[in-house]
């Protein structure tokens, strides 16, 4: 979002402004109003708007004289004029400052709109080119606050370049960490110059919270990440007088850049040697937004830490025996209380995961144990997505766990049952449309949700004939009809009916046809 301020002495004609359009929807927040010139500069000075809107008499410094001050202070501010006046001196004067535009009141809404665009338009290539030359500047400075918080050595050239090095040696420190909730999605849905544009606009307004609160330093801490390494007095680094750069930064990055951020706090620290600790601890801090995804400040116990999963007091037996039994009510509280005694821990993500992945292993049993192909139900589910490393809250994971016992629960079903015709009918149905790949008893049985034992006497009884046979003949009537067409070698056929090796062709085929394939070919 860009910051606008509106000066104009007529009150009226400030809240017009203000109601005329949608500023949040066109990427603009108004960030002040003055009523006079000399109250609009300071208010300028102080906010350092994207954007200023003002009217051209009013009392103190006029509007053109607002300007000019304006630019002798920034450059390259965007200034919009606004006047009663349809007067060419005005506007050639404005002109001679370097304002944006001059608008004639009442101000039309459509050419506001267009006016607005075109400054935005500016205002993003400007942020875009700044972006890369700012990386660039800034990348010693990431460079050594990414080391300093992992603990990792710093090579001394580098470390005695730094401006900081004697502010470190003398004050206590807390890293906060600050999360970009939406990251992934914005990789699959915006250009990589949309996504630069957002993280300079984060970045700038983390650098402005920190510029006015007092000491720190912000840094990126990862492509998702950014890092504030607060230094200060032991009593200004407590959580209750850092509560408002907290709040500053959860609000701002959303009112200003729209975009939602998460902030994991680290513990206080006293010497820059245990900076790597309240940074493990931030890290950690961020993990219990898995618990509670409509938090924004998340904070842990300095005692806090890892349990393995294999420890917590819950028995993945009763979650099976629950599956095992068909109990719907039953698996979805045993589920409750494996991600409650999680929480209760303040387990860090990666608990969280084992945790998950015990669970599994000890589901994925009672398809094994009924020789059913585990593998295979898990990938119908889940494909190839790594969706436990995916995974960004409790409700999310307890929703798909819930889902992958209700799809156990429905294989464990149908091998009590005896499956009706149809059943056995989709069987065949699959096995005529796909007999020319590598299928078998146990991958059908998996697909179909039954032991390969049992659907193989099944399959017998309901067709009269036995599975690999009825394979076999359906590939031998495929294989006489391609040969038909001389443009097919053998060995081409073999391979299109689903024969890895030739002579499988052969042995079948004169089983069935009572001939070789070459002598088919020319019996046609």
């Amino acid at each position: 979002m860009f910051r606008v301020i509106i000066a104009d002495d007529e009150y009226d004609i400030r809240q017009g402004l203000k109601q005329v359009i949608d500023w949040y929807g066109e990427g603009f927040v108004i960030v002040g109003e003055a009523e006079d010139g000399d109250e609009a500069m300071e208010l300028y000075k102080k906010e350092r708007p994207n954007l200023l809107i003002t009217d051209i008499k009013m009392p103190g410094m006029n509007g053109l004289q607002l300007s000019r001050a304006v630019k002798e202070l920034d450059e390259g501010a965007n200034i919009i004029i606004l006047s009663g006046y349809d007067d060419f001196v005005y506007a050639k004067e404005a002109i001679q400052y370097g304002v944006s535009s001059y608008l004639l009141k009442p101000v039309d809404e459509d050419e506001l709109r267009t006016v607005l665009a075109s400054v935005r338009r500016s205002l993003e290539e400007e942020w875009s080119n700044d972006y890369l030359t700012r990386k660039r500047e800034k990348w010693v400075h990431d460079y050594f606050f990414q080391k300093l918080i992992r603990g990792e050595s710093i090579q001394k050239e580098v470390a005695e370049t730094m401006r900081w090095q004697a502010v470190l040696e003398r004050h206590y420190f807390r890293v906060l960490l600050i999360e970009l909730s939406g990251y992934g999605d914005m990789l699959l849905e915006l250009r990589e110059s949309d996504i630069h544009l957002i993280r300079f606009a984060v970045r700038n307004i983390l650098e402005e919270i920190v510029r006015t609160s007092g000491n720190g330093f912000v840094f990126e801490e990862c492509e998702q990440r950014f890092g504030i390494l607060l230094v200060g007095e032991d009593r200004e680094l407590s959580i209750d007088s850092i509560d408002p750069v907290l709040q500053q930064i959860v609000d701002f990055t959303k009112d200003y850049a729209k975009q939602k951020v998460m902030v994991g706090v680290g513990v206080a620290v006293g010497h820059a040697s245990s900076i790597v600790r309240s940074y493990e601890q931030a890290k950690s801090a961020l993990g219990k937004a898995f618990f509670d995804s409509q938090a924004k400040i998340f904070t842990v116990e300095e005692a806090a830490g890892g349990v393995p999963a294999w420890s917590l007091d819950w028995h993945a037996d009763m979650l099976k025996k629950e599956v095992f039994g068909a109990n719907r009510a039953g698996w979805k509280r045993e589920l409750r209380a494996l991600f409650h005694e999680l929480e209760k821990r303040s387990a860090p993500l990666s608990t969280v995961r084992n945790a998950i992945v015990y669970a599994i292993m000890q589901l994925s049993r009672l398809v094994i144990e009924q020789e059913g192909d585990w593998k295979q139900l898990y990938a119908d589910r889940y494909g190839e997505t790594d969706w436990i490393a995916e995974m960004k809250s409790q409700e999310k994971a307890e929703e798909e766990l819930t889902q992958l016992c209700e799809s156990i629960s429905e294989f464990l079903r149908k091998t009590r049952e005896t499956p009706p015709d149809s059943e056995i009918g989709g069987v065949v149905a699959y096995i005529r449309s796909h007999y020319w790949e590598d299928i078998n008893l146990k991958k059908i049985a998996g697909m179909f949700y039954i032991t390969s034992g049992y659907l193989g006497q099944l399959f017998k009884k309901e067709t009269g004939k036995y599975f690999n046979d009825f394979i076999n003949e359906i590939r031998v009537e495929a294989a006489k009809q391609l040969l038909r067409d001389p443009r097919w070698s053998i060995a081409d056929i073999a391979e299109k009916v689903g024969y890895k090796n030739t002579n499988h062709l052969y042995l079948h085929f004169k089983n069935y046809a009572g001939i070789s394939p070459g002598d088919y070919r020319k019996q046609l």
